[in-house]
């Protein structure tokens, strides 16, 4: 269990980390960007909920083939369930790309925060459908026990490629703050491609409770 859940929570803390570094870049654009990112995190939360909760779903009901030895199956159902969360990210990005014009209304700030709000919710709403791949493959290969691979995917990609490209862009360019959100969040392109080459590699198809 220490082997297996040290990388998990070694991910955890460092991910926090990571997204508290990549929000202090965007800060460097100043007091508007961090009010403007305060609002459309808060509000993508929300809808972020539908991938998230795929993702629980992958590791549970994968996780419980694979226990029970029926790898194919685990398999052909983690296809399906990672189909059907980015499928479900495309509707719910949708929905959230149509109301965001009118969701940063609803706070007490100048309409220049609420109209940055709406550029990066609509960025996030684009990239819904990218993120729940790659949350989906994520649990896919921790619902097999891979906690190193899971790490290396998730954290060290966060800290390898995304910190650095955002503290650049935020130091030594005037790139304004919505593309340069666009560009950070596009790098999970690569990190899905990672992940798809993974997934599809089988290398997670591991029984963690057969004898050994």
């Amino acid at each position: 269990m220490l082997i297996l859940g040290a990388p998990l929570l070694a991910n955890e803390v460092l991910w926090a980390g990571g997204m508290a570094t990549l929000n202090q870049c965007y800060s460097m654009r100043g007091l508007e960007v961090v009010s403007a990112f305060n609002i459309s995190t808060t509000v993508s939360n929300l809808f972020f909920c539908a991938f998230l909760a795929m993702g629980d779903a992958v590791a549970i009901i994968v996780g419980k083939l694979l226990g029970a030895g029926e790898t194919e199956r685990a398999v052909d159902e983690d296809r399906k369930l990672i189909a059907f969360s980015v499928a479900l990210s495309v509707a719910v990005g949708a929905a959230m790309a149509l109301l965001s014009p009118l969701i940063p209304q609803i706070y007490n700030t100048t309409a220049a925060v609420k109209t940055l709000a709406v550029r990066l919710l609509l960025v996030a709403a684009a990239m819904m459908p990218l993120n729940a791949f790659v949350n989906s493959a994520y649990f896919t290969l921790r619902s097999g026990g891979k906690t190193v691979i899971t790490f290396i995917f998730d954290c060290c990609f966060l800290w390898v490629l995304s910190i650095p490209v955002a503290f650049v862009l935020s130091r030594f360019t005037a790139l304004p703050v919505v593309p340069m959100y666009a560009v950070v969040e596009g790098l999970n392109l690569v990190k899905a491609a990672i992940g798809f080459w993974l997934v599809r590699s089988r290398r997670w198809v591991n029984n963690l409770v057969a004898d050994q």
